[in-house]
C-alpha cells in the first residue's frame, strides 16, 4: 500500500450499522463486510471509516466528521486498538452546517498538508429519507427524497469552497468524491438516486479541469455494490441489487455479491498517494455485473 505519512485527511461521511445480515466473497467465501467491534456488538464500517482505517494504516493522522459522535468514538477507538501508532481525530458535525464546517477547517491545524475523502450519501446517515430506501419508482419517489439525494452535491460544494483558501495554499492537494457506478449505468427504479449519483460525478469531473492549474487533484471514485449494511433488511435486496440485477441479466435471489468497504479504501489510498493524478475509478465486487453503461 501507498505512503501517506506527513499527511493529514479529512473523511467525511464515517460511520458504522450493526450486522444484520452476512454476505459472502464469491471466491473466498468469506463474510464481505469490514468489521468494527464494540463492547461485543460487531458492526459494518462503511465507506468513509473503512477509508479512515486504510488512510491510518498508510500513515496518515485521519480526521472524521460525521453527524453522531458515539458512532465516531467507536470508530476512533477501533483504529487506535487494531492499527499501530494511529492518530485518529474526530468532529461531530452535520454537513449542512455552513458555519460548522467554517470553524471545523480554522480549528484543523495546519501543520502538515490536508487532504480530503468525502464519502457522504444517503446511508451514511447525513440525509433522511423514507424507510432508508433510495430505489423507487418514479411514481413513488417523493421531493424529499430528491431533495435529500441533491443534497450530497450541495454539501460537498459548500466545503468545497470552504476549504480552497487553504488548499490554494499547499504544494499539492488530493482530494478523493465517493459517488456511485450508478452515475454511469442507470437501472429501474433508480431515476432519483442514479441522477443524483451522475451529477455529483459530473461536479467531480468539472471540477477537476478548474482545480487542477492549482495542483488540486480530485478523483471521483466509484464503487458498486459496497457491504456496508445498506442491503441488510430485505426490502432492500429486492429494490436495490436483485431488481437492479434483472436489467443486466443477472438473477441474484440466491446470492449477491457485495465488495468490502475497505477494498474501496485501498483504491483511495492509492489514488491520494500515488504519484498521478487518477481521474476516476470504477470497481464493482467480483461476481457483481460488470456494465460501465446504461
Amino acid at each position: 500500500m501507498e505512503n501517506l505519512s506527513g499527511k493529514r485527511v479529512l473523511i467525511t461521511g464515517v460511520g458504522i450499522k450493526p450486522v444484520s445480515f452476512v454476505f459472502k466473497d464469491i471466491i473466498t467465501g468469506q463474510p464481505s463486510h469490514t468489521p468494527v467491534f464494540s463492547e461485543g456488538v460487531e458492526y459494518k464500517a462503511n465507506i468513509g471509516a473503512a477509508a479512515a482505517i486504510e488512510c491510518a494504516k498508510s500513515g496518515a493522522i485521519v480526521h472524521l466528521v460525521a453527524r453522531t459522535e458515539t458512532k465516531l468514538k467507536i470508530i476512533k477507538k477501533w483504529i487506535e486498538e487494531n492499527v499501530s501508532n494511529a492518530k485518529v481525530e474526530y468532529s461531530a458535525i452535520d454537513l449542512s452546517d455552513i458555519n460548522s464546517l467554517k470553524e471545523l477547517v480554522k480549528l484543523i491545524p495546519k501543520d502538515i498538508p490536508l487532504y480530503w475523502v468525502q464519502s457522504a450519501g444517503i446511508g451514511a446517515g447525513t440525509v433522511k429519507i423514507k424507510d432508508d430506501q433510495p430505489y423507487t419508482s418514479i411514481d413513488n419517489s417523493s421531493e424529499e427524497q430528491l431533495d435529500a439525494e441533491l443534497s450530497i452535491i450541495k454539501n460537498t460544494f459548500s466545503l468545497l469552497k470552504i476549504l480552497l483558501p487553504r488548499f490554494y495554499k499547499q504544494n499539492e492537494t488530493r482530494i478523493c468524491i465517493v459517488t456511485s457506478l450508478a452515475a454511469v449505468r442507470s437501472f429501474t427504479h433508480g431515476a432519483v438516486h442514479c441522477g443524483a449519483k451522475g451529477g455529483l460525478s459530473r461536479f467531480v469531473n468539472a471540477a477537476m479541469l478548474d482545480l487542477d492549474k492549482n495542483n488540486i487533484f480530485l478523483t471521483d471514485i466509484r464503487p458498486g455494490i459496497v457491504d456496508t449494511g445498506s442491503y441488510d433488511r430485505e426490502i432492500d435486496k429486492q429494490c436495490g441489487p436483485i431488481q437492479a440485477g434483472k436489467n443486466y441479466g443477472y438473477d441474484y435471489t440466491k446470492n449477491i455479491f457485495t465488495m468490502s468497504p475497505s477494498s474501496v479504501g485501498k483504491v483511495i489510498v492509492d489514488a491520494l498517494a500515488l504519484d498521478t493524478h487518477i481521474t476516476s475509478i470504477n470497481m464493482v465486487a467480483r461476481g457483481q455485473w460488470p456494465h460501465e453503461g446504461s
